[in-house]
């Protein structure tokens, strides 16, 4: 059987699930079965969706208590969990405060384990600009762990700097791993090397995958290694240097990693290579950058961990789920 695999029910609409050489199989992508079909949406702005989140957690959390900056922490926190268990995965929300709070909120009414953010929570390194996502995602009361985008640190190293102040990360590193569930969850950081993992981070990883005993491997980085025909990031993601992305690639291969997800490209995207899934989801509030029927609508992407298994949905603003994968 293949790595991941798609199951679908009742058509949608149409997105290319495309090869490792970029060509279009004019695969389909399905509308699932809506988790929010028969109750009334909670949901009319965005300040109405912070008060229900409140209140939800402080019902129904775990006793953790721990702010979303407090990274080591939350690696500590996650550590412990076993399948069967959940996480919400979301991916460039700058500038989309209102969408971003929506998106949250939805997931956070499913009681995820943990959050991922792939990048771009802000618009410009400037403290005020952190200090306004810290205040909008007050609600998520879950371990949270931060993806390193472009726009946190493209100031020239002042940037770096400011978002290392930001959260306490292991050993004060831009890039770091942890453990959940049988699961090796590896945080890369393209910003550094402006779309290169090289020196002192290459070497890290390499010994972070041939190292661990985890019977999966799941790759998070905020650019994309292989984008869509019609993206506006070409040459300015991981395509940039295409040696070191195919090395990169090569990796992953050999280090048995199953999926990486990845955002900077403003919309949904799912493509295999050599089978390994490579998910683009930069729908958390920034500007769309594609048709809708090329991935370019607004989502969060909910991640289910089974015993032998891994099951994703792409979720809409409306609660409609627009995809659905297995990983295996």
């Amino acid at each position: 059987m293949k790595n991941f695999e798609n199951y679908f029910k009742k058509e949608k609409w149409t997105n290319p699930v495309r090869n490792f050489s970029g060509t279009s199989n004019s695969a389909r992508i399905i509308l699932g079965p809506n988790p929010a079909a028969g109750r009334q949406s909670i949901i009319s702005n965005g300040a109405k969706a912070l008060l229900w989140v409140g209140i939800i957690l402080f019902i129904s959390s775990s006793s953790y208590a721990g702010s979303i900056r407090d990274v080591s922490q939350s690696i500590e926190r996650v550590h412990s969990i076993k399948p069967p268990f959940q996480f919400a995965l979301i991916g460039d929300s700058r500038d989309g405060e209102e969408v971003y709070v929506r998106l949250t909120a939805r997931a956070l009414e499913r009681q995820p384990h943990f959050f991922i953010h792939l990048g771009d929570m802000i618009s410009h390194p400037e403290k005020k600009e952190w200090q306004k996502f810290f205040e909008i995602s007050k609600p998520i009361a879950v371990p949270f762990f931060p993806v390193v985008g472009n726009h946190e640190i493209f100031a020239n190293g002042r940037g770096e700097k400011l978002y290392r102040e930001q959260f306490d990360l292991p050993g004060e590193k831009t890039y770091y791993a942890f453990r959940a569930g049988g699961i090796l969850f590896v945080i890369l950081d393209s910003e550094t090397g402006k779309g290169r993992i090289v020196n002192e981070q290459l070497s890290w990883l390499e010994e972070a995958l041939s190292s661990s005993e985890e019977r999966m491997k799941l790759v998070f980085i905020h650019r994309p290694l292989f984008l869509p025909a019609d993206s506006l990031k070409r040459g300015r993601a991981m395509d940039k240097y295409p040696l070191e992305r195919d090395h990169l690639h090569r990796l992953f291969l050999k280090a048995g990693v199953k999926a990486v997800f990845e955002g900077d490209d403003h919309r949904y995207d799912r493509t295999e290579k050599d089978g390994i899934l490579y998910l683009i989801t930069g729908g958390g509030g920034a500007p769309l950058a594609s048709f809708k029927k090329r991935g370019g609508f607004f989502h969060y992407v909910w991640i289910s961990v089974q015993q032998e298994k891994v099951q994703g949905e792409v979720v809409d603003l409306e609660g409609q789920v627009l995809d659905r994968f297995m990983i295996e």
